[in-house]
């Protein structure tokens, strides 16, 4: 009898590719850092753009294996795997360009490649994932018309890139692939992917709107994931641009990155549903300590220059002044988070607020309560209106036993 134990399966090639997909993504980016010139490295902005890319390749390559019937997965790791190769062609161009080690049409083609590279993964993840997050359908056929829109404007940018006078790259070399008599008609193309791609932003905007008011509680956690993600990076990057302070307009690109960084895991967490209710506390704690944290600087600022107004003539009055400001918001501090969380909650965390309210009352009866009936039965409906178990049974021991 031929006891040889049976050939072990090989690994389903549809749970290995994404994972390869992700692993080259790591190491194009990888290697092209290393031979970039050290002296010429931001290393801030390439740990930040690191991270960013290692987020979406493993955040994508995971939803591949484990929801491979929705396209977020794949457009995820595209967008990751897309953003490195553009990041290392770019960097190999500037070297070249710098040493002069490739033909000028070469050097042109390279950046032109990383000017249209970033731009792909933009338009994929803020216009295309959330037309189709989170079950990775469109909400009707009628939407097929804006992706339509968004392959047009797209088309027309990197025309209009091709063809352009330039300059490209970093090192502002002349675009050999320019053509001048299409100036006039490359600037209607500039103009029409402008305005199509704003029109793609409202309806991203809009597809997750219609599907907040049509889904159900599920539905609407996944969304508020994506909303609290997106939310954050579409005030940062304004304000990076607008504010005119350096100090400020630092801050908030780099929480507009990190929100950037945050979105692929936060479309993780919706899509497989890990800790999904979660984002309620999440939103409520930012909020709050916010608010808290805004409060309390105003409130440091105003006494700090009504002390000083007020202390001007007294020796070291600027010092008392920060001193008694320090300690006022120091003893402000717990009342005013106490009753900002308590409104923040009553709002944005609503099932926890609402639990704890339940808990309390029902400790306040249990105080009085000598009924064992019907404690059982106010244990059991606390229990019912705060967790909404599927099944609840209550054991009771009996005397003697």
């Amino acid at each position: 009898m031929d006891r040889t134990p049976p050939p072990r399966p090989l690994r389903n090639a549809a749970q290995r590719w994404p994972w390869l997909v992700a692993a080259a993504a790591i190491l194009t980016f990888a290697i092209a850092n290393v031979f970039y010139p050290a002296a010429d490295t931001d290393y801030l902005v390439t740990a930040m753009f690191g991270t960013i890319v290692f987020a979406f390749v493993l955040v994508g390559a995971l939803l591949c294996v484990r929801v491979p019937s929705n396209v977020i997965g794949p457009l995820l790791l595209g967008s990751g795997t897309t953003l490195a190769v553009t990041i290392a062609v770019g960097m190999v161009a500037t070297v070249a360009a710098t040493r002069g080690d490739l033909p000028v049409p070469v050097i042109a083609g390279a950046l032109l490649l990383n000017d249209v590279g970033f731009i792909v993964p933009i338009v994929v993840v803020l216009i295309c994932v959330p037309l189709v997050f989170p079950d990775g359908h469109l909400l009707s056929p009628r939407w097929r018309w804006i992706l339509v829109l968004i392959a047009a404007a797209l088309t027309a940018q990197i025309l209009s890139e091709i063809f352009g006078p330039g300059p490209l790259g970093a090192v502002e070399i002349d675009n050999p692939f320019a053509i001048p008599a299409l100036e006039p008609f490359l600037a209607a193309l500039a103009a029409f992917a402008s305005w199509t791609s704003i029109i793609g932003f409202v309806a991203a905007v809009l597809a997750v709107v219609v599907r907040y008011r049509r889904g159900g509680e599920v539905e609407r956690h996944q969304l508020k994931w994506l909303i609290a993600v997106a939310g954050v990076a579409a005030v940062a990057f304004p304000l990076a641009f607008i504010v005119p302070l350096p100090p400020v307009a630092d801050a908030a690109f780099f929480t507009g990155l990190l929100a950037l960084l945050a979105l692929p895991l936060a479309i993780g967490v919706a899509i497989l549903r890990y800790r999904l209710y979660d984002i309620d506390r999440i939103i409520s704690r930012t909020l709050s300590w916010t608010t808290v944290t805004v409060v309390l600087l105003v409130v440091f600022a105003g006494l700090v220059v009504g002390l000083q107004a007020l202390l001007i003539d007294v020796t070291q009055g600027q010092t008392l002044a920060v001193a008694a400001s320090t300690l006022a918001a120091f003893a402000l501090f717990q009342p005013v988070r106490r009753r900002v969380q308590r409104a923040v909650d009553r709002r944005f965390d609503r099932a926890r607020y609402d639990s704890e309210l339940t808990a309390a009352a029902f400790a306040e009866r249990l105080r009085t309560e000598v009924d064992l009936d019907a404690v059982a039965s106010d244990l059991t409906g606390s229990i019912e209106r705060t967790l909404r178990p599927t099944t609840l049974e209550l054991w009771l021991k009996e005397t003697g036993r």
